[in-house]
């Protein structure tokens, strides 16, 4: 029996284990094949460039857009380009107003977007659960504003797992005590209030969405939050990742993580960090407190949580042990402590260096079981590659 004469189904049981080069190969050999195999090559798409992103919205047909589940786009010039910054606007508003169907949307942004025309396209995509959106290029020179990324992030009305990679805070939103060399965005005034948050585009302001369960920060500045309190209905976030900034102050970047973790409410149950939380007295420093507090004595108590994941590549090994007294009263029930870079690494040199950072981690971790009074803690996982790995089960 030669492949056209099987079954539909055995086409598509078959077309389920090939990788996407394959599929697109035997879609081609005929046009049942095709228009058989149609939708799951264009399921999931990813677009790598600007002239990549022109090229789709030019050549492909826009009733294939309602194929679409994920999309991934990334906006930065080619080799050759003369201009590196061009306003991708245009073409992304017309690729994902077709996409009515599209469940997980990722945007690497090498500029910025114009507010006011992508904005109305994303309260039209009802089905995004997942957003992800970050900086190609350098904050200082082509940075992405704070308040564009909350908007377009409040306008998706299912929005439940947001990831923010190096999005730079606005000056609206921030006080003038910064430190030198911090970039902020300081022409994003022209950003359209918000039906949901109004003028409150700063990243803080995504604790409002109701819909959001899970926020992911990567390498964004937070010491301006140090002051940070939140009013009104909170998200039900049950996960929050925040993973420090280039930019720290470690002290201020310290209190600002444990203001945001205060904020987060007490539904969360996982928390993920590279900063350092130490011990440290209240802040006297003035800020804009942009979501304050009718009662600003109140200090809100830290969460319990399920989880803690350590994030080894950024947190010391000096900062461990006073890191984990301030979460005693999170009633933590399991640790992970894991140095992605190590655990990645192949080559000897690195993992002799993680064979030696295993041994004085574990001594450490030793100390911390002799001298805790953690009743709720469960288990200890550690990671730092291949015959670095222990776990501590209680």
């Amino acid at each position: 029996m030669t492949w056209n004469h099987l079954p539909t189904e055995l086409h598509l049981a078959v077309a389920r284990f090939l990788p996407p080069q394959d599929t697109r190969a035997l879609s081609r050999t005929s046009r049942s094949s095709y228009t058989l195999l149609l939708p799951r090559i264009f399921s999931d798409v990813s677009i790598s460039s600007r002239s990549a992103l022109q090229s789709f919205v030019m050549h492909v047909p826009a009733r294939y857009g309602a194929l679409i589940r994920r999309l991934s786009v990334c906006t930065k010039p080619g080799e050759r380009a003369l201009v590196q910054e061009v306003d991708c606007t245009e073409h992304l508003v017309a690729i994902l107003a077709t996409c009515s169907y599209l469940r997980s949307l990722s945007l690497s942004l090498a500029a910025s977007l114009n507010a006011s025309a992508i904005t109305p396209v994303f309260a039209t995509l009802t089905a995004v659960q997942k957003f992800e959106i970050g900086c190609w290029g350098q904050e200082e020179t082509a940075p992405v504003s704070e308040r564009i990324a909350v908007s377009l992030a409040a306008s998706l009305p299912s929005l439940t797992h947001l990831t923010m990679s190096r999005i730079t805070r606005s000056a609206l939103h921030v006080d003038n005590c910064f430190p030198p060399g911090v970039p902020l965005v300081l022409n994003d005034h022209d950003v359209p209030s918000h039906p949901i948050l109004g003028e409150e585009l700063c990243i803080p302001s995504l604790l409002k969405l109701p819909t959001l369960k899970s926020l992911d920060l990567r390498d964004v500045w937070i010491d301006c939050d140090e002051n940070m309190r939140v009013q009104g209905k909170l998200a039900q976030l049950e996960c929050v990742s925040i993973s420090g900034s280039m930019y720290r102050d470690g002290e201020v970047e310290s209190k600002a993580c444990l203001a945001w973790l205060r904020a987060c409410g007490p539904v969360l149950r996982s928390f993920k960090t590279g900063i350092p939380l130490g011990e440290s007295q209240p802040s006297t420093r003035p800020g804009k407190e942009w979501m304050a507090m009718e009662d600003d004595s109140i200090t809100s108590p830290l969460p319990i949580l399920t989880h803690l994941n350590v994030d080894a590549e950024r947190v010391a090994l000096d900062d461990l042990l006073p890191m984990l007294n301030v979460l005693t009263a999170c009633e933590i029930k399991r640790i992970t402590i894991v140095n992605a870079a190590m655990c990645a690494a192949q080559d000897a040199f690195t993992r002799e260096c993680a064979s030696d950072e295993f041994e004085d981690w574990q001594d450490a971790i030793e100390q911390f079981l002799t001298s805790n009074e953690w009743d709720s803690l469960k288990s200890i996982e550690f990671n730092f590659g291949q015959g670095a790995q222990r776990v501590w089960s209680f």
